[in-house]
C-alpha cells in the first residue's frame, strides 16, 4: 500500500512531541542588544549622615570603591502536617547589619576622620554615654548606573549608622598600592526608588535621573534598528 503524505513514521511523531524551551538563544541575544547588561562598575553611593559631623559628605560619597545591594531574607518555621513538612513563612530580614562599603583613602584620610566624628557622636569614647538613636541615623543611597551615568536603579538604607570601622593595613610590601579602609553599617530597612520620571529628591538634587529625554530617543532608535536586524537574520536563516 502507497504511503501517504499524512503517515508519520513512530521517530517522526517522538521527535514532533518533544518539548522546547520557552525562548531561544537568539531571543536571549535580541534582549541583550536591547536592553545591555547592568555593569558592575557603574554605580554610585551617596552618605547622608546625621547633622553635627563637619565633613564634605559629597567627597565622602565620591571616595566609595565597592558597596553592595542590600538583600532579603524570608525567615521560616518548619511545621508539621501529617507526614508533611511545610517551611511556613515568619519574618522577613532585611541583612539590616551587613552592609560593608570600602573605601578609597585620600591624604588627608578625610573619610577615615569622617566616619570616627560619626562613631563618636553615638557613644562618647570618654564617659561612654550613648546618645539617642534619632541623632546619629543618616540615610545613604545606592545607585545603580547605565552607560550613560543615568540612574537604573536606586536603594535608600534607612536609620543607618556606622558599627564597624574596620582596621585600615599599611606596609611596605604593599608597594605604592592605595590605602583601602572598610565601614560596616547597620540600618532599619531599605527601600527600592521607583522607576521612570519620579525620582527620589536626593537623586534630583544630585541631578542624576532614570533617563533623560535624548536618551530615551537614543534608545528607541536603537531598539528599532535591532529589532530590524533580528528580524532580517530570521529571514535568512
Amino acid at each position: 500500500m502507497a504511503k501517504t503524505d499524512t503517515d508519520t513514521s513512530p521517530a517522526e511523531s517522538d521527535a514532533s512531541k518533544k518539548k522546547k524551551t520557552v525562548f531561544s538563544l537568539n531571543d536571549m541575544v535580541s534582549h541583550v542588544r536591547r536592553n545591555d547588561l547592568t555593569r558592575a562598575n557603574r554605580f554610585a553611593c551617596y552618605i547622608n549622615g546625621p547633622r553635627g559631623i563637619d565633613a564634605d559628605e559629597r567627597e565622602m560619597s565620591m571616595m566609595v570603591e565597592e558597596v553592595a545591594v542590600p538583600g532579603l531574607n524570608l525567615t521560616y518555621t518548619p511545621v508539621k502536617i501529617g507526614p508533611w513538612t511545610e517551611n511556613r513563612v515568619s519574618n522577613m530580614e532585611f541583612y539590616g547589619d551587613t552592609a560593608a562599603i570600602t573605601f578609597l583613602t585620600d591624604t588627608d584620610w578625610n573619610a577615615r576622620q569622617y566616619f570616627e566624628s560619626w562613631m563618636k557622636e553615638i557613644v562618647d569614647p570618654v564617659t561612654k554615654e550613648v546618645k539617642f538613636y534619632g541623632d546619629y541615623t543618616g540615610e545613604i543611597t545606592i545607585y545603580s548606573l547605565n552607560r550613560q551615568d543615568e540612574i537604573i536603579g536606586e536603594w535608600t538604607l534607612h536609620e543607618a549608622f556606622p558599627r564597624i570601622l574596620s582596621l585600615t593595613p599599611l606596609g611596605h610590601s604593599a608597594g605604592e598600592g592605595v590605602a583601602r579602609m572598610t565601614v560596616t553599617f547597620s540600618f532599619l530597612k531599605w527601600k527600592p526608588g521607583e522607576k521612570g520620571d519620579r525620582r527620589s529628591l536626593l537623586g534630583q538634587i544630585l541631578n542624576l535621573r532614570f533617563g533623560t529625554l535624548e536618551g530615551q530617543l537614543k534608545n528607541s532608535i536603537k531598539n528599532t534598528i535591532d529589532d530590524l536586524v533580528d528580524d532580517t537574520i530570521d529571514k535568512i536563516f
